[in-house]
């Protein structure tokens, strides 16, 4: 099958990967992708029914899954065309459709139409979620170019549902078809938010623009017939609860439990979509207060106390989900493993604006390093210690693991998600390691102070020595917290930019390796210059 020309794709690339290709390319996406956003129903899924521009998508994903990036980069191109094409088609219907007087074929064409926005919020999905980390320009362009429209698709398809009519009178595949619909605007609502945070965007769809139910539980949506489907429901007493009435739970000051009929069903995915609109509600908080807080920052400050207590509510929830785990190995998924990760970048922001500086903009690795050596220090305070406590264990999971096995064999676990997580992690825990090496100057450490400072030690070391050379020769004092600061980054620029799949965490670890370089030879300079006086 041949696809037209294309100003991106090279002669060589205009027709499709053979059929063995493909069929790697599509267990690439099922192996890789899938796991972290599972919106396509494996059990119903038939490849002679998927939507071209959606087999292209999931083809592109995959390749890049299998390391494969020349190929994926003509397969995203293929779909964008497709995508486009259909964009088109819409916009002459639409056309011919408000010319036209007959109302039964009015009525038609809008279904019609409906079934392709939902096709169509799918392939963009897919494709943002593909060219969003990559390292051409043209590419990345798409990815934001792509935003807008995503948006408008989901609001196209209705980002709200009927309460009146409970999933029980549906069918299995009647099911199927509605909490696959339910799950691709909610996981179209976290990848846009996921934009908002890597890059310090606006965010593009609220979250109170959402009124769907939380998406099902694992059991459920696993269920690989009819009859095992009817098996699970009978055991889930209740439907899930509707997004926004299980976000004011969380939002309530003085938290109550409450009824057992009234709690969201303990459902990973639920917890992940929630969590991240919890994340939203912090980086709109900042950009609201950022420039007209009052200089004791009383509103700002009065915000984060209430987001940690919607943190300590949503954490409290993630503990009642049976499939949830720390373990980054879960044979039930890495969603919640993912959403520790998100959990712990979410309390990071509550103690350090990282958005303002806008570190990932260029995904230049100088430009990088020099917005983290620009940025303020960190203020000290007790109100830092959820942050340092995950950030801290967020590291000692890999280095637990292994640094070189995680970096080189835990892609399909780690996703681009903890990549993410682990920048803010390295930036904030050298930021406060920074911090108290210059409070040492004026007074000891404290007790909970040096039992961090302690811990902190030891996962660098166990981390440095843990391959066959050490990752670099240890200088100086391995407690001093100015060589720990610099240290924890170096490890992070390891894990970082072992996952080979994404240019932009090449980018990511080139850049925090030149930021921890440079505070290194600023410690070894401060050293020489101590010891010559």
């Amino acid at each position: 099958m041949a696809l037209s020309n294309d100003s991106h794709a090279a002669p060589d690339e205009d027709l499709l990967p053979s059929h063995h290709s493909l069929t790697r390319f599509m267990n690439g996406f099922f192996d890789g992708f899938y796991p972290h956003v599972p919106v396509i129903h494996i059990p119903t899924f038939n490849i002679d029914d998927c939507d071209p521009g959606i087999f292209l998508a999931m083809s592109a994903l995959g390749a890049q899954y299998r390391h494969e990036h020349r190929k994926a980069v003509s397969l995203f191109h293929a779909s964008r065309r497709i995508l486009q094409q259909s964009t088109d088609e819409k916009t002459r219907t639409g056309t011919q459709r408000n010319s036209s007087s007959g109302s039964n074929l009015q009525n038609r064409d809008e279904r019609h139409n409906d079934r392709n926005t939902s096709l169509d919020v799918c392939c963009a999905l897919f494709l943002i979620a593909f060219a969003t980390w990559q390292g051409e320009e043209n590419i990345i362009n798409e990815a934001f170019n792509l935003q807008s429209y995503l948006a408008r698709c989901v609001r196209d398809t209705h980002l709200e549902e009927q309460t009146d009519q409970p999933n029980s009178t549906l069918d299995w595949r009647s099911w199927v078809r509605k909490e696959s619909d339910r799950r691709l605007k909610l996981f179209s609502f976290t990848l846009l938010n996921l934009h908002s945070i890597a890059f310090g965007t606006p965010p593009v769809i609220l979250s109170d623009e959402i009124h769907l139910r939380l998406p099902c539980t694992c059991l459920e949506w696993i269920a690989p017939n009819q009859q095992k489907w009817s098996a699970v429901r009978k055991s889930v007493h209740q439907e899930q609860m509707m997004f926004q009435e299980a976000l004011s739970q969380l939002m309530k000051p003085h938290r109550e439990q409450p009824p057992q009929n009234a709690q969201v069903i303990p459902s990973p995915l639920a917890n992940y979509v929630l969590l991240h609109a919890l994340i939203q509600k912090i980086l709109v908080a900042y950009q609201a207060f950022r420039l007209y807080d009052d200089e004791e920052s009383v509103f700002i400050n009065k915000q984060k106390e209430a987001m940690r207590n919607m943190l300590h509510a949503w954490t409290s929830q993630w503990q009642r989900a049976p499939e949830s785990s720390l373990d980054p190995r879960n044979p039930n998924g890495p969603v919640t493993f993912t959403s520790t990760a998100l959990l712990g970048l979410a309390y990071v922001r509550l103690g350090l604006d990282l958005g303002a500086h806008k570190i990932l903009r260029s995904r230049d690795p100088t430009d990088i390093a020099n917005r983290l050596l620009e940025m303020p220090k960190l203020p000290a305070g007790p109100h830092l210690l959820p942050a340092i406590l995950h950030a801290t264990h967020a590291l000692s999971i890999p280095v637990r693991l292994g640094i070189n096995f995680v970096a080189r064999s835990h892609a399909f676990v780690w996703s681009i998600q903890h990549s993410l997580c682990g920048l803010e992690f390295a930036i904030f825990l050298s930021k406060w390691l920074f911090c108290l090496s210059n409070c040492q100057k004026s007074r000891p450490l404290d007790e909970h102070e040096s039992r961090l400072v302690g811990w902190i030690s030891d996962i660098v070391e166990e981390g440095r020595t843990s391959g066959d050379d050490d990752l670099w020769v240890q200088a100086g004092d391995p407690s001093s917290c100015e060589y720990l600061g610099f240290a924890v980054v170096k490890l992070w620029a390891r894990l970082i930019r072992g996952n080979e799949q994404w240019a932009i965490l090449k980018a990511i670890g080139d850049g925090l390796d030149i930021y921890a370089n440079t505070c290194e030879q600023r410690l070894v300079q401060s050293n020489l210059n101590t010891s010559t006086n």
